[in-house]
């Protein structure tokens, strides 16, 4: 996260109307651009791409007008926090597969359909720095193929834009015999491993560090049936240094819990429900301050604390092509 704010300082220029349209083509193509040769075959879809890392392209992408529709919101409190605090890491992720398992949100592979997923996000606070504002929201609407292989979003002009999009493993891949936790944790594993770090990854993020931000990123976005995703809730506490963050609270101001884990830089949260331990969004700050290098001599700081990405899922739903609406 904080090495590509580095490197996208230097390649986006001072957020003109021109420098708009440059940073969404900057976007835009990087959705497009293929993560370098790995030296060894993947051991998963040798020709699958991975896209880095979504929630902060898609806060680039709410500020310069690729979200749907923008302005401020209230922020809402719907979600009473938990009567009974989780106090164990593997007990939340107990609580969580079984409200998965029992969850009437269902997806049946589906060739030609796609998941509508409609969020409210903190939009970056400054372009191109990487603090959101944690007083705005706006609303990002986004597709997602059923295959687990395209995204698709507005332009910015209206015009619906799809691309090979995905964390690197898809809901497929993930639901083949047999759904346990540990073949969640092998097959994601594999897929990181096989995934070389491209340039809007931080390219010292640990192995750990990379499947809780894809698990993150497969139960926000990704078509997923209900024992995938009761095995990602379960798997998660396997990862060594995920804990529990009580009364953690989403872009939309809803109160839940959260599976957190905290590396070098930055903490990243996987919200849940207080209530029935649905998924609800997702947070993210610096923890340390960080200084970068820029061009002529300067130096930028981020320091600890600092927000990097905050969402709250609102609908995920089922539809029938990219750009309808449930």
């Amino acid at each position: 996260m904080m090495d590509e704010f580095g490197r996208f300082l230097e390649a986006t220029p001072a957020i003109t109307g021109e420098a708009k349209d440059a940073a969404r083509t900057r976007l835009l193509q990087a959705i497009r651009e293929p993560a370098p040769a790995s030296p060894t075959p993947p051991p998963l879809r040798p020709t699958r791409r991975r896209g880095p890392r979504l929630a902060w392209r898609l806060a680039l992408a709410a500020s310069v007008a690729l979200a749907v529709g923008a302005g401020v919101i209230a922020v809402r409190g719907s979600e009473a926090p938990a009567t009974a605090p989780v106090a164990a890491v593997r007990e939340l992720g107990d609580r969580a597969a079984r409200s998965a398992e029992t969850d009437p949100y269902k997806i049946t592979p589906s060739p030609g359909r796609w998941l509508y997923v409609k969020q409210t996000i903190a939009p970056l606070r400054k372009e191109p720095e990487p603090e959101v504002d944690r007083d705005r929201r706006m609303t990002l609407e986004t597709w997602h193929s059923l295959d687990g292989k395209q995204l698709a979003l507005d332009d910015g002009r209206g015009r619906l834009v799809v691309e090979e999009y995905g964390p690197g493993v898809t809901g497929a891949d993930l639901a083949k015999a047999p759904v346990t936790p540990e073949e969640m944790i092998a097959r994601i594993g594999a897929s990181v491993d096989a995934t070389p770090v491209t340039e809007f990854d931080d390219a010292g993020a640990t192995r750990e560090e990379r499947i809780f931000r894809t698990i993150s990123q497969l139960l926000g976005e990704q078509p997923l049936v209900a024992d995938v995703r009761a095995a990602l809730f379960r798997a998660l506490p396997m990862i060594q240094g995920v804990s529990v963050k009580q009364d953690a609270i989403d872009a939309a101001g809803r109160h839940g819990v959260a599976f957190a884990w905290t590396g070098t830089w930055e903490r990243f949260e996987i919200i849940v429900s207080a209530q029935d331990y649905r998924f609800l969004g997702t947070y993210g700050e610096s923890v340390a301050d960080r200084t970068f290098d820029l061009p002529g001599g300067a130096t930028r700081t981020v320091e600890a604390g600092t927000p990097l990405v905050w969402s709250a899922r609102m609908t995920a739903e089922v539809v029938d092509k990219a750009g309808d609406r449930p």
